[in-house]
């Protein structure tokens, strides 16, 4: 779809045992980026061990094994510091289990593994053992203050040196179920208040409880953990008629606070985090999106089949298992502002994890070098399936996304996504399915066999005398529900509902029912006063689909309510309104340079002028549009911001064939006029100059038009009798004389 994905490629490949059993059911593979180790990142493996990999070259620099007994509670972190004439690789790894270490220190226990790098070759390590004061599953080092952070998943914090010396501790134990903790350079994050000093580091802790998803953000400075936020967000989200999960399956933070989940309904909602010196407070962007649920191999365990991570404001990476007809792994780039889909990329299932993917695949997106993006795949519940003494088929996957390093939030790069973003989306709720016996149904086929007979008025009848009957059965029992009781009322949902209106329309605008569909101006014209269509009703939008019918009186209404928002005098035209929460329009240039584009039906075009632009100072904003358009005339270098010229003139001539009388009273537009006829008047001299020389080009421009045909349509070549008369009338047309013009050949 895009060249902002590249193609992934495979890093590295490694086989799951299944010999040992945990108490705790671990990833069987992490892999971790750190920034104070740029360019490898560090691969760890159930019951093997830790591998660091340059990610430039694709090649292990670095391994540690640890033994088929040992098992890690997270994911391993690596640092790189020079000494001598070589480098140190420091690794700290989770434990969560090992024989020489004891019950009571599980998931409690970090080994530091460090080993020397010798231009290329590697010295022996040297292991040494670290017990902390409480469990911990993440470790994060700071390349700023050089101090490393170990978090537990009930929300511990501890500040430490190289060496994990303790030197504070932050005790929030937390009932609820922990899901995901982030880390964040504090000076990049842009949802904290103003202040001189930006601490360390930021940690957005995040867990849930029942249909809540609950915030921490903590701020580290040196050795000082401060809590300097928390807040909740319901994860309720669901679809009518759908049941609906709360529990959340994926989540993504970015250091602009952009926070978004999927729950279990498949239902992802984005948020946008400010943190103030008093409150911190949590405000829905955009519209929570009802993903479509393509595959059943999506699990509904955190991290399973679907994971999300944030590269940047409101653009998020979705990477999701899709089902039949293949079964494959969707990357897809979204930006959660405007709810579209920028980019996306299809994966086929690794030849390695096509054993396991009916157990499930658990999938992370992890942030590396500018550019490039960890995808690890590995299979899901294989200690739960597998014997103890079986080996196993399964293996985990670990690749690079090459990613745009430059993507930006923009709604130039949002604009004409909405096509492709439909299909990862779950049907309108709203589209419910009539029954049989529903009248509406009853109301549809009746009209569609009209309009198969080439009968739309029949079909017009049809639809007012039943919109009639209703509407007086409304009148005598308040609770039918199909009554109306005024145009724009909710009663007026009733009657019609979405699904109904949809079918409708497609009466008209869609080629399923008849292969030359039936338009009808009245019925459409009704169901927009009635306030029950919406723009994505018809495939293709419905202006569009008006334009191609040329009914042109709802396109100059709406011409007529920009020029209204256009005039209307501003609070404070100083003001910026980039945080604006309202509803985007277009301007009336982008909207005017659209209409006069598009083929148009002078009759039509001169009614809806004379309905809609009855005062000629609505009119003056479009004669100034026009008059910028006639500028240069026919020339070439006015494409761009301009309609065609001959489009331009043609809209023009309706425009004042409809309200010419109306302009004349109307002294603001004479000079507008009159510059329009300066910028004409050039042009017209010129067409008539040309006209000149149509007489004696006229034979060569139909030579040239009938090879092109012949061609084209791959004509035999001409025989030689044709070739004899065709040079005899040529012969003529020379003893004729076009004066400068003349052709003359020479036959060798």
């Amino acid at each position: 779809m895009s060249s902002l994905i590249g193609e992934p490629f495979q890093v590295s490949s490694y086989p799951i045992s299944t010999k040992t059993r945990h108490d705790k059911v671990h990833n069987p593979t992490y892999a971790s980026y750190s920034r104070d180790f740029p360019g490898h990142a560090t691969v760890t493996v159930q019951a093997e061990g830790i591998h660091i990999i340059d990610l430039s070259e694709l090649h292990t620099v670095a391994s540690h094994t640890c033994g088929s007994n040992v098992a890690f509670s997270g994911p391993a972190s690596s640092r790189c510091t020079p000494e001598g004439d070589g480098r140190v690789c420091t690794t700290y790894a989770l434990i969560s289990s090992a024989p020489e270490v004891a019950v009571k220190n599980r998931n409690r226990t970090v080994w530091i593994m460090k080993q020397k790098i010798l231009g290329g070759t590697l010295d022996k390590s040297d292991k040494h053992e670290i017990v902390l004061p409480h469990e911990v599953t993440h470790i994060y080092s700071d390349d700023k203050s050089s101090k490393i952070l170990l978090v537990s998943s009930t929300g511990d914090i501890s500040v430490a040196d190289n060496e994990l010396n303790i030197q504070s501790t932050l005790i929030c134990p937390h009932q609820q179920n922990f899901l995901d903790v982030f880390f964040f350079p504090g000076t990049s994050c842009t949802f904290l208040p103003p202040h001189e000093n930006l601490p360390d580091t930021v940690i957005v802790f995040c867990s849930s409880s029942d249909s809540t998803l609950l915030l921490s953000i903590v701020s580290v400075t040196g050795k000082d953990i401060t809590i300097i936020g928390k807040n909740q967000v319901s994860t309720s989200h669901g679809v009518s008629g759908r049941k609906i999960q709360h529990h959340v399956i994926a989540l993504s933070c970015s250091p602009c606070g952009v926070l978004s989940y999927i729950n279990e309904s498949h239902t992802w909602a984005a948020y946008q985090l400010e943190v103030n010196s008093l409150t911190t407070s949590v405000t829905q962007i955009g519209e929570t999106l009802a993903l479509a649920q393509s595959s059943r191999l999506n699990g509904h365990s955190f991290g399973c089949g679907m994971c999300l991570l944030s590269v940047g404001s409101s653009l998020v990476l979705l990477a999701t298992m899709t089902g039949t007809p293949s079964s494959e792994i969707s990357i897809l780039l979204w930006d959660m502002r405007y709810g579209v889909v920028i980019a996306s990329h299809a994966v086929p299932i690794p030849s390695a994890l096509a054993p396991s993917i009916k157990l499930g695949i658990n999938m992370s997106l992890l942030l590396a070098d500018a550019g490039q993006v960890l995808l690890t795949l590995c299979p899901a519940n294989v200690s739960r399936t597998a014997s103890s003494t079986s080996e196993s088929p399964y293996r985990s996957v670990v690749y690079i996304v090459p990613l745009d390093p430059n993507l930006k939030s923009t709604i130039a790069g949002a604009i004409g996504k909405t096509p492709a973003t439909s299909q990862w989306l779950a049907p309108n709720p709203k589209a419910e399915t009539l029954a049989d016996n529903d009248p509406r149904s009853i109301l549809l086929i009746d009209m569609a066999n009209h309009l198969q007979h080439n009968e739309p008025h029949k079909a017009d009848e049809a639809f007012f005398r039943w919109v009639k009957e209703h509407t007086s059965a409304s009148e005598s029992s308040s609770s039918n529900a199909l009554s109306i009781s005024t145009p724009d009322g909710a009663a007026s949902e009733a009657l019609y509902g979405y699904g109904f209106v949809k079918e409708l329309l497609a009466l008209f605008f869609a080629k399923e029912y008849t292969e030359k569909p039936q338009y009808s101006p009245r019925v459409t014209r009704h169901l927009i006063e009635s306030c029950v269509v919406s723009a994505g009703m018809v495939e293709g939008r419905l202006l569009t689909a008006l334009k191609q019918h040329d009914d042109w009186d709802e396109m100059i209404s709406l011409a007529k309510a920009l020029i209204d928002k256009q005039q209307k005098p501003q609070t404070d035209p100083e003001v910026m309104d980039v945080d604006s929460n309202k509803t985007w329009t277009p301007t009336l240039s982008a909207y005017m340079l659209m209409c006069v584009s598009y083929p148009t039906s002078p009759a039509a075009l001169r009614l809806a002028i004379r309905k809609h632009l009855p005062d000629a100072q609505d009119l003056i904003s479009i004669l100034e549009l026009l008059d910028g358009w006639t500028i240069g005339g026919t020339e070439e270098h006015r494409g761009g911001a301009a309609p065609p010229y001959d489009k331009t003139i043609s809209f023009l001539q309706v425009l004042l064939d409809a309200s010419f009388v109306s302009l004349l009273q109307f002294p603001p537009s004479h000079e507008l006029l009159r510059n329009i006829m300066s910028h004409i008047e050039p042009e017209i001299e010129l067409h008539e100059r040309m006209g000149y020389l149509r007489g004696a080009l006229e034979p060569f421009a139909r030579v040239q038009n009938r090879i092109v045909k012949e061609r084209a349509e791959g004509t035999p070549r001409e025989t030689p009798n044709e070739w004899r008369k065709r040079r005899k009338h040529q012969e003529q047309q020379i003893a004729l004389g076009v004066g400068l013009y003349r052709l003359e050949e020479l036959i060798i």
